[in-house]
């Protein structure tokens, strides 16, 4: 077997990234733009490194680690990543590209190794396991057929809203929001809803500038992003991401104040993006949520969602 070698990735290496992430695992398509975007605006405090692999001076794998500053986290815990082309696919070659990111990760002080593969990747998932990974949480992914189901989900939008209007409560776009505090009420909102979702380690804040920058990426445009608002205070909200040049549209994020729960405004705000989806003639949308998430998992179940192969995490301790 060849040895790959490995150099640092740049910006313009994004949409090289975005190529070889793609021919990984093509069910799931990369955006260039996107993948571009999220590199040149990283997160505050946290530190990264990328990196193209090669065999005979082609690229056949993008490589990478992600941790927050190590005095914001006592685990020391590092997001380790690798992507192989499927064309390149072999469990030797795939081994040597993760003891090699894992052995850069523990270099740079981590202690705590977390990675990721999709349910039916049966050879990452059989590497991970041989270099003592261990299986954490799943997070489930589901398909909504937009042709199936949008005349009834344009139905049910439509009712829905009324009821929330009813009830003093409106829905629009945030393009139509004109509070000049919008965005900080929904990193509030954000924040608040965030620390409700099930993880085994502790959410790290996100500052408002990073928020900012998220809720501003050429996927998530404003006229698309739905909130529902109660005497100007943001207390639900919903948003599709919508790929610029390829890749599936998939729910970004959808929650409602703990104060408001219970009156079904989580379901009716992300009713209205999955009407408009409808309207703009989208095929079909996914969504991601955890497998402990009961209250999302029974929406998706209702809205009329089917499974498709989800995401498992894995997590490696590292001997000291």
């Amino acid at each position: 077997m060849s040895t790959a070698t490995f150099r640092p990735a740049t910006l313009d290496d994004a949409e090289l990234a975005a190529d070889v992430m793609t021919a990984a695992y093509p069910d799931l398509p990369e955006d260039p733009v996107l993948t571009r975007y999220r590199w040149a605006h990283p997160r505050h405090e946290w530190s990264t490194a990328r990196f193209v692999a090669e065999l005979d001076g082609r690229p056949i794998a993008f490589v990478g680690w992600g941790h927050r500053a190590w005095e914001q986290t006592a685990l020391r815990l590092c997001h380790v990543e690798v992507w192989l082309d499927k064309a390149k696919l072999e469990l030797e070659l795939l081994l040597s590209l993760w003891t090699w990111v894992s052995a850069a990760a523990e270099a740079e002080g981590a202690r705590l190794l977390e990675g990721y593969a999709v349910e039916d990747e049966v050879e990452m998932l059989e590497v991970l396991n041989r270099l003592g990974y261990e299986r954490d949480r799943t997070e489930r992914v589901w398909e909504l057929d937009l042709k199936a189901h949008g005349r009834r989900l344009v139905e049910e939008a439509r009712a829905a809203r009324s009821k929330a209007q009813a009830a003093g409560i409106e829905m629009i776009t945030l393009a139509g929001w004109t509070d000049p505090d919008a965005l900080r009420k929904l990193h509030s909102l954000s924040e608040t809803t965030h620390q409700d979702v099930p993880t085994t380690y502790e959410l790290p804040p996100e500052s408002y500038e990073n928020f900012v920058e998220r809720v501003s990426s050429p996927d998530k445009p404003h006229d698309r992003f739905w909130v529902a608002i109660s005497a100007d205070r943001a207390v639900a909200m919903s948003f599709l991401r919508f790929p610029p040049v390829r890749g599936h549209v998939w729910t970004g994020y959808t929650c409602s104040h703990r104060e408001f729960r219970g009156r079904g405004l989580a379901r009716a705000v992300k009713l209205q993006t999955l009407s408009q989806a409808v309207e703009l003639g989208v095929p079909s949308v996914l969504t991601g949520n955890d497998s402990e998430n009961a209250a999302m998992l029974h929406i998706n179940k209702t809205l009329g969602y089917d499974r498709r192969p989800g995401f498992v995490s894995l997590i490696k301790r590292v001997e000291t």
